[in-house]
């Protein structure tokens, strides 16, 4: 069996950052549960000094494009796998490895124009001018490298995209090419982690949110106008309120409901077993977005049996089936979102039928044995 896999990854998780790419990290140790053999080189040009280390038993080595170049010159893998690809990761590869068998994993942000994040530079001179200059300088030159790894046909290279929304509807766009040689995979969701648990009633009233605050992308906004049109119904003070995260937006954005007495902000990080617990608290994960090409957050929830009530945009109707598995809002509409809220509020029936649905359709689509499968299928057996 050609079981010897080396990772490339532009991060990775070190002791002093586990968050930093953690669901690549996740693949890795279900790979190597499965007996395979697997090594990272985590790649960054600002690596000035080759080193390795280990991390959760994993070994990792990290260096620039020089040292990743000769790393791969004394150094041979059967299958070789990319995330956020991009030259440095790939060339080094097919000028230096006969015939290498690469599988190459489509995220987001390597695979689209600057323009897809439109909402992030609204307020900001100094990220509108960064965002220019990189327009310039950066997103030509990786959508016209991408463009040219579609297309190639001499090298055995395989696709994995976690939505076919985000292939059809961005990559394939901005690339200005759809490649034939690729799959749809979803990010994986530890279904023994996020436990299902019955949900009773009263969990319909506790709504919780943990998002980043550090991009408008999470539409926090959104929940926030949500809470203040809610504010004004009867029933207000029956409903809970939990915010957790952190970023440049956090402050700005949660102030206007601080003052709710049922309102609870909550500033920082969580690890997933702090997830896990305070999912067990709580019915609801509100969860807006702006772009999504999956909501891996969203489906840990649903994973749990929160009623995710999310956005009727981008990957997130792959995820879940409005009125079936969760609720979906219109877009840039917290009017639709406070809606989905007082639904649940009115019928508990529905709250009990979406828990138990969103939880049994999310294993079945992204838990880490399906998905694990599919990848290891892909990369030992071609598409």
């Amino acid at each position: 069996m050609s079981n010897k896999f080396l990772l490339i990854a532009n991060a990775y998780p070190t002791d002093d950052n586990i968050y930093r790419n953690g669901f690549i990290h996740r693949r890795v140790k279900a790979y190597v549960d499965r007996g395979y053999q697997v090594q990272v080189f985590y790649l960054h040009p600002h690596f000035y000094n080759y080193d390795s280390y280990e991390f959760d038993g994993i070994t990792v080595f990290k260096g620039n494009r020089e040292h990743y170049e000769n790393f791969l010159e004394t150094h041979n893998y059967d299958n070789y796998l990319i995330h956020f690809v991009n030259p440095d990761m790939y060339y080094p590869i097919v000028n230096i490895k006969e015939n290498p068998n690469i599988t190459i994993w489509i995220h987001g942000f390597e695979a689209e124009n600057w323009h897809r994040r439109w909402f992030n530079f609204l307020d900001s001179k100094k990220e509108l001018l960064k965002v220019l200059d990189q327009a310039e300088n950066y997103f030509p030159n990786q959508l016209k490298f991408l463009n040219k790894l579609y297309k190639e046909e001499n090298i055995n290279i395989k696709f994995v995209h976690v939505s076919n929304w985000f292939k059809e509807n961005i990559a394939d766009i901005d690339a200005k090419v759809s490649p034939d040689n690729y799959v749809v995979i979803p990010n994986i969701v530890d279904g023994k982690l996020f436990n299902y648990v019955e949900k009773t009633p009263d969990k319909r009233l506790k709504i919780l949110s943990i998002r980043p605050f550090a991009s408008k992308k999470y539409a926090n906004d959104q929940s926030v106008k949500a809470v203040q049109a809610l504010s004004k119904a009867p029933f207000f003070d029956q409903l809970e309120f939990h915010f957790y995260g952190d970023g440049v937006l956090f402050d700005s954005v949660l102030e206007p409901i601080k003052k709710f007495e049922n309102v609870f902000i909550n500033r920082g990080f969580l690890l997933q077993d702090e997830i896990s617990n305070l999912h067990d608290e709580f019915g609801i994960f509100l969860c807006p977005t702006r772009l999504d090409s999956q909501g891996v957050s969203m489906c840990e929830a649903m994973s749990s049996g929160l009623v995710p009530i999310s956005s009727n945009n981008t990957a997130i109707p792959e995820y879940v089936t409005h009125n079936v598995t969760g609720l979906l809002a219109r877009s840039e509409d917290p009017h639709d979102l406070a809606y989905q809220i007082e639904r649940l509020f009115f019928n508990p029936e529905l709250f009990k039928n979406l828990s138990k649905n969103t939880a049994s359709s999310i294993r079945n689509i992204a838990d880490e044995n399906v998905v694990i499968s599919k990848e290891l299928d892909v990369i030992m057996n071609g598409l």
